[in-house]
């Protein structure tokens, strides 16, 4: 009788007590996923809607990479009556330029030497109509300078070579700060998510080892990203979507980001 009632005691506890634990832990498991998800994704989604025009790329579709900016705002394109005001003349390979409406976040402008070593560490430099194209693509080192002055009101900059530093004015008077080169590299295979910086400017694909730069989270199962350019006067669409997967639990979280296409 003994070992009656005790096998019926292991099956009530295991029914009526266990199992809820477990369908609790599972719950738990998933909702850690989903909260790791959420974060990685819009911590890179906020990054985007801050890349300069045009410089978002996906390789593949476990790798996005773009352009980081600072700040932007409008150049003076031409003279105010009387004189006394500093245009911004495209040709020039090194100059200076009144900023409409003041430059904001100035203070988090870091001027740097002349060169073409933009998007790394060294320093922030100045981009006017970047549109990608051959002529006007960043990523080849063109329409960019080294920000070597910049203050409240104005920017001085410097190519640091021979010839004009742009191509062309931008239509809307737009320059943007650029920073650092940014990439997000997914790898199921050590089932991490991570983000790779400052390494410079290249038109190809960057060598990046999949295991260096800052772990964004782990526990990756799969991932896939994907960019629509849109056209210059419709922003481009990003689409990020993130599996994570632990002890039998799997989640996916899909979003979606707009970004500034106007150079």
């Amino acid at each position: 009788m003994v070992i009656v009632l005790l096998g019926i005691l292991s099956a009530v506890l295991i029914v009526f007590i266990v199992t809820p634990f477990q369908a609790a832990r599972d719950i738990e498991r998933r909702a850690d996923l989903v909260d790791a998800a959420d974060l990685a994704l819009n911590r890179i989604s906020r990054e985007l809607r801050g890349a300069l025009p045009n410089s978002v790329r996906v390789h593949g579709t476990r790798h996005i990479e773009f352009i980081g900016t600072v700040t932007g705002g409008r150049y003076r394109r031409l003279p105010e009556p009387g004189g006394g005001s500093d245009i911004f003349v495209p040709a020039r390979s090194s100059d200076s330029f009144d900023v409409l409406g003041g430059l904001m976040d100035a203070g988090l402008v870091v001027t740097r030497a002349p060169g073409f070593d933009c998007g790394t560490a060294a320093g922030h430099c100045l981009s006017v109509y970047n549109t990608g194209q051959p002529g006007f693509n960043a990523y080849a080192g063109q329409n960019l300078a080294a920000i070597t002055a910049a203050g409240s009101n104005s920017i001085s900059y410097d190519r640091g070579a021979s010839g004009p530093a742009f191509a062309t004015h931008s239509p809307q008077q737009r320059f943007f700060v650029t920073d650092s080169v940014v990439s997000y590299i997914c790898d199921p295979a050590s089932r991490q998510l991570r983000r790779h910086v400052g390494y410079g400017l290249g038109e190809g694909t960057p060598s990046l080892p999949t295991n260096g730069g800052e772990l964004v989270v782990d526990q990756v199962a799969d991932c896939q990203f994907s960019y629509t350019p849109g056209t210059a006067t419709r922003r481009g669409l990003v689409s990020l979507r993130l599996d994570l997967e632990n002890e039998g639990e799997r989640v996916f979280l899909l979003v979606q980001a707009q970004v500034l296409n106007t150079p």
